[in-house]
């Protein structure tokens, strides 16, 4: 089940504010011996965020164990953790998809991880061991506990400390970064020449909303590396994408230019005594209306509300808060 990996990069290379947010956190976490919660979407970073914590503790000696969850048999503890029982009891294990797992073995492991000792399939008995759990799970966590499809009880007795994984669209400075990092790479790794993108297709990037995020983004790059012929990454080299992202463009486009022809007006016309504070008086009003807006689609569930937006529903209900008080 399980597969120790040695890391050469760590994919953390975001430079938006809401990244270096990310790194304070997981630079206050990184030494703190308890569970900790990755929440985040697929292709998001969740997992170079749990090599970054472990990488960056005392534990950097042991292996990193990924346990996947996929098979349904029933294993031992060692098999369950991927250690030998005599030694790496200091490992880090890093579940991609616990809701995924037997409910066995979500039991096994949580009872591991109460217990602070395993059984050695060798010996027969139980060894202590200091081990870290990093466990993954998708932004619909709290309707996961609320189905039960992530039993409650199994959630308390880990006692997580939650992290948050921003998914690409809320840290779209980054996507350049990102973009040229994945196009360096995938040519090393495709043995072809460097490549560079055109303005035009770095602004489709950008504009793009990323369902998939990082994962989407390096299958995209790697689609136009295998396009391109000269030295420049054009739009053509991105048909596929072009073709779902104009639509996109497009009702940015309209976006943008309803914003400008409004602010603008107001601006110009606004009283004099508004001088000085426009940004505090409209920024707060305009989120004010966003949000109103998105509840009234979502027909008042905050969660759906909040994934419209691109926020987190902590975030939302923070806003919202601030807003109303």
């Amino acid at each position: 089940m399980p597969v120790s990996q040695t890391i050469d990069t760590l994919s953390l290379i975001g430079e938006s504010d809401i990244m270096h947010q990310l790194y304070k956190m997981i630079g206050r976490a990184c030494n703190v011996d308890c569970a900790i919660l990755l929440i985040g979407e697929k292709g998001s970073g969740r997992r170079a965020a749990a090599k970054a914590l472990h990488f960056f503790s005392y534990r950097a000696a042991f292996p990193f164990n990924i346990l996947s969850g996929s098979d349904p048999r029933e294993s031992t503890d060692e098999e369950l953790l991927g250690i030998d029982g005599t030694h790496q009891t200091e490992s880090t294990c890093y579940v991609t998809d616990y809701t995924s797992m037997s409910t066995f073995a979500q039991h096994q492991l949580v009872s591991i991880h109460k217990r602070k000792e395993f059984k050695c399939s060798h010996t027969n008995r139980y060894r202590k061991h200091n081990l870290r759990f990093l466990i993954a799970a998708g932004e619909t966590i709290h309707e996961d506990l609320e189905s039960g499809k992530f039993p409650m009880d199994l959630f308390y007795d880990w006692n997580f400390l939650p992290l948050y994984i921003p998914p690409l669209r809320n840290r779209r400075e980054d996507i350049p970064l990102y973009a040229n990092h994945f196009l360096e790479s995938l040519a090393s790794e495709m043995k072809v020449s460097r490549k560079e993108l055109t303005p035009e297709a770095l602004e489709i990037l950008i504009v793009y909303d990323w369902p998939g995020n990082l994962n989407e983004l390096k299958g995209i790059m790697k689609t136009a590396l295998s396009n391109c012929r000269g030295n420049y990454v054009r739009a053509e080299h991105l048909p596929a994408f072009r073709k779902q992202n104009n639509e996109d463009r497009e009702s940015f486009a309209r976006l943008k230019n309803f914003l400008d022809s409004r602010l603008s007006s107001y601006i110009q016309n606004s009283p004099a005594a508004f001088s000085g504070n426009l940004y505090r008086l409209l920024v707060p009003q305009i989120e004010k209306t966003l949000f109103q807006h998105a509840l009234r689609k979502a027909n008042g569930n905050k969660n759906k509300a909040a994934k419209l937006l691109g926020l987190h529903r902590n975030t939302l209900n923070k806003k919202l808060q601030q807003l109303s008080g």
